[in-house]
């Protein structure tokens, strides 16, 4: 008999480069330092911080809503490209078809999507909002972080992502 084993699937874009150089060279070419594994949650949520389910402001949860309404219709090329246009997440192709072909395959562990909800909404300084919400599949939640940032009057996306990790978000 074959025990299913858990899936874990995450996806991140990151627009930098790494903050930490990790396994980096010694300067003396000596012998390379062990690498240190990845961390399983790529997005970790903010400790000892209690969700906060306010709607985000209109100019921010339209654009989700949309995005959210057109993957459940099965369109995801659509979804990200109308919902990346005009950011450098956009301009990053490679990048966004890896989130397409990722969704796709979540969508196809989990079921299609059936409908979503803010989990959580808050503030870095006065130009960062940060949002989590939870989408609702046949056989489990996934979870959405999208970060904003607002350099002068318009916001704009510079981050998003999804994994199926629950544990992090209960008490």
């Amino acid at each position: 008999m074959k025990i299913a084993t858990p899936v874990y699937l995450a996806v991140l874009l990151v627009l930098s480069l790494p903050i930490y150089a990790q396994n980096a060279a010694p300067a003396d070419n000596s012998a390379p330092q062990p690498t240190a594994a990845p961390p399983r949650n790529i997005m970790p949520m903010a400790i000892n911080h209690k969700p906060n389910p306010t709607a985000p402001p209109a100019e921010l949860a339209a654009p989700i809503d949309k995005f959210f309404k057109t993957l459940k219709a099965g369109d995801y090329p659509t979804a990200y490209e109308t919902f990346l246009t005009g950011t450098r997440l956009g301009a990053q192709k490679e990048k966004m078809s890896v989130f397409i072909s990722k969704t796709q395959e979540a969508f196809g562990i989990y079921g299609k999507l059936n409908d979503y909800e803010v989990y959580d909404n808050y503030s870095v300084g006065s130009n960062v909002v940060v949002l989590t919400y939870l989408t609702r599949h046949d056989l489990q939640p996934l979870r959405w972080r999208f970060i904003f940032y607002r350099p002068d009057k318009q916001w704009g996306i510079i981050n998003m992502g999804f994994d199926d990790v629950m544990l992090d978000m209960l008490d």
